[in-house]
């Protein structure tokens, strides 16, 4: 018996130097360009984490997401859908090229929704914004955040909801929790 215990104590140890009982991760595949990206557990049962090592910017990325549509060759996001291809969620980076960057983004992309008339929520602040919207039974949320001078991620959640506050539809928590979770890295 001791042999075995012996044993099985030195295999488990092969196996966690190796890295094989590390954190379970999921997976994503490019079918057209063969291009990957792993997806970590979090403390959320409903998000994943990501990582975008290029422009230092994380998020969660809701488990609903399992198809890919694109992921880049630049590795600066990703573009991914519900399976049923109802719900998007679109994530990507950059470096911040001009002065005022911030609100050139914002100005673009509250024109692009048809201005804040079209705006359910719209808040700039000194290295961030958010935009919420109603595209016919499509609910989009949008969040875009610097890191000073450098760098620059940007996130969009869409998904068919019921517009009507008295309904309550469980996605609207986890699109929250995600979009709100886009920030840049400690390191």
């Amino acid at each position: 018996m001791k042999k075995i215990s012996i044993v099985g104590l030195v295999v488990l140890s092969i196996l966690a130097a190796s890295g094989s009982l590390a954190f379970d991760h999921v997976t994503l595949r490019d079918g057209e360009t063969g291009n990957t990206v792993d997806l970590y557990p979090t403390d959320d049962e409903d998000l994943l984490f990501y990582a975008s090592n290029r422009f230092g910017y994380e998020i969660r990325v809701p488990k609903i997401f399992t198809k890919v549509v694109l992921l880049p060759d630049n590795e600066d996001g990703m573009i991914l859908e519900s399976e049923d291809g109802k719900a998007a969620f679109r994530v990507s980076g950059g470096f911040v090229m001009i002065d005022g960057m911030l609100e050139e983004s914002y100005d673009n992309a509250l024109e692009s929704i048809g201005g804040e008339d079209k705006a359910v929520y719209f808040d700039i602040g000194e290295d961030s914004w958010e935009l919420t919207w109603w595209e016919g039974e499509t609910f989009h949320r949008r969040k875009f955040l610097m890191n000073g001078e450098e760098t620059w991620g940007e996130c969009e959640i869409s998904y068919q909801s019921v517009n009507n506050e008295a309904v309550y539809d469980p996605l609207d928590d986890i699109v929250h929790r995600a979009i709100e979770s886009l920030a840049f890295g400690e390191g």
